[in-house]
């Protein structure tokens, strides 16, 4: 689960978001499973890495 307390630049309206999205992807795994919690980290690894690369766009300076 996202919150404020482990990522950086987001507003808490992304978060939701993101972690609506998490939730919905999850549904289709059985919470019972063995692999459910590797399953879990790679869905949000992948929504993170999904709004870090599109939906939030910090700019470098070099």
């Amino acid at each position: 689960m996202f919150t404020i307390e482990n990522t950086e630049g987001f507003s808490q309206k992304v978060l939701d978001q993101m972690n609506a999205e998490v939730k919905e992807k999850m549904k289709k795994y059985d919470p019972k499973s063995k692999d459910y919690k590797k399953k879990l980290a790679e869905v949000e690894d992948e929504v993170f890495d999904d709004y870090c690369f599109n939906a939030f766009s910090p700019s470098m300076k070099f």
